[in-house]
């Protein structure tokens, strides 16, 4: 199986530095044309099916990517984005201030941290595995993709490469990145491709979209 497994385009709540977590935002101007940006990429691949996150910013990244390779769009709840709890919206910059304890057991153990009335690492990466074995199950010669989100994303890649959840900010997602996901019965999972954006380089950008401070 090759995986094409993406993130969704930019949201006004990534522009302003936002916990977007399980929240419904949609895609901004910037963000649909990275999203084209991303079909253009894949269009002539033999990708099989498209699936998408529930989310909004997922589900019409992948909309838009299985219109560009002509393959059907199916939904996968366990690739959306760690459930944030009462943090979902905030400012990344207010929460030093606002969760002071929780912002430094997170800076030091993120693996041991649940998100005030959220869900742990451990549990979103669970969900997120349980959906990898089910890609596989279902298209174990083909070639599919998956839109789904940044900490969803990172923590599939930091179970392929044994990455210890308290070390996930060794990984990095852009928006509307694309990583490759290989299994083979010989070598099991491997990545080939991790957070490549050489698909964007005439998209157009936001004045700008940062890194999320706060992760």
């Amino acid at each position: 199986m090759l995986l094409y497994l993406l993130r969704h385009g930019e949201t006004d709540w990534n522009v302003e530095q936002r916990i977007q977590g399980v929240s419904d935002t949609a895609l901004n101007e910037v963000g649909v044309a990275q999203a084209e940006a991303l079909g253009c990429a894949l269009r002539g691949r033999p990708i099989a099916c498209v699936y998408a996150s529930p989310l909004m910013r997922a589900r019409r990244t992948a909309e838009i990517v299985a219109q560009a390779v002509d393959a059907p769009l199916l939904e996968e709840p366990g690739i959306a984005e760690l459930n944030q709890g009462e943090l979902e919206g905030e400012p990344f910059r207010r929460l030093p201030e606002t969760h002071p304890d929780f912002m430094q057991m997170w800076r030091n153990h993120p693996a041991r941290v649940r998100m005030p009335g959220g869900e742990t690492l451990a549990e979103l990466q669970e969900r997120a595995w349980a959906a990898m074995e089910r890609f596989l199950a279902a298209h174990e010669d083909e070639v599919i993709a998956a839109v789904s989100h940044n900490l969803a994303i990172i923590m599939i890649l930091c179970r392929i490469l044994g990455v210890d959840l308290d070390g996930f900010r060794a990984i990095r997602q852009h928006n509307a990145a694309m990583n490759i996901i290989e299994h083979s019965p010989e070598r099991g999972w491997s990545v080939v491709t991790m957070n490549s954006l050489a698909h964007l380089q005439d998209a157009p950008v936001s004045e700008r979209n940062p890194f999320q401070p706060y992760i």
